[in-house]
């Protein structure tokens, strides 16, 4: 029981225990993008346990107001904004786990995708959340056009891929290890990339 609300559609927790299960216990450092009533906050600190770090970040001061006796801090920012993210990143360490809950547009979830991605941990989780908006139209911005966050995402198939490629391909995006596609949630993972070559298995 959280002592502040949170709302989640009951299908993202099994998505969670796949992707973050491996960080109970373990002291994760947490960079959530989206507060609302701060109940997930409270949330993450008890499923991964004493010793977890989050930074959350939203546009309204009055989550500011919003006390913790844990190691949670609230920042004021506009994820649609890349001059923030430059900001607010260079002087933080890379997180484990990056969490996408905020305000859901096209412009928003692509920019904090492009900025934070790069202070991704190798072995991190990257989750964006409510994708759904990438169909629908006002004041979101999706629809049936290109310029959709999964319609982004399906084109960053080909990054991941990209040492297949005939011609170099230098990314932001370089150590993506899988995107992972679920009922309004798209979650990537990052590893140190390393040789992907084909080995011979021998037979009886």
């Amino acid at each position: 029981k959280l002592e502040k609300p949170s709302t989640k559609w009951t299908g993202y927790f099994d998505v969670y225990d796949r992707h973050l299960g491996k960080f109970v216990g373990k002291k994760p450092r947490i960079l959530e993008i989206g507060v609302l009533g701060g109940g997930s906050i409270e949330l993450w600190h008890k499923y991964f346990g004493k010793g977890t770090q989050t930074i959350s970040i939203d546009v309204d001061e009055k989550c500011l107001e919003y006390k913790y006796n844990f190691d949670a801090k609230i920042v004021i920012g506009d994820q649609g904004d890349p001059a923030f993210w430059d900001k607010f990143l260079e002087d933080q360490d890379d997180f484990d786990i990056v969490i996408d809950d905020g305000g859901h547009t096209m412009g928003q979830q692509i920019t904090t995708l492009e900025k934070c991605f790069p202070k991704l941990k190798n072995g991190g989780v990257y989750v964006v959340e409510d994708t759904h908006t990438s169909y629908w139209q006002t004041p979101w911005g999706g629809g049936t056009h290109r310029n959709t966050f999964l319609h982004y995402c399906k084109e960053l198939t080909d990054t991941m891929n990209r040492q297949h490629h005939r011609l170099p391909v230098q990314s932001r995006f370089d150590n993506m290890y899988s995107m992972s596609f679920y009922n309004s949630q798209v979650v990537f993972e990052k590893e140190e990339r390393r040789p992907f070559e084909i080995i011979e298995v021998p037979g009886k």
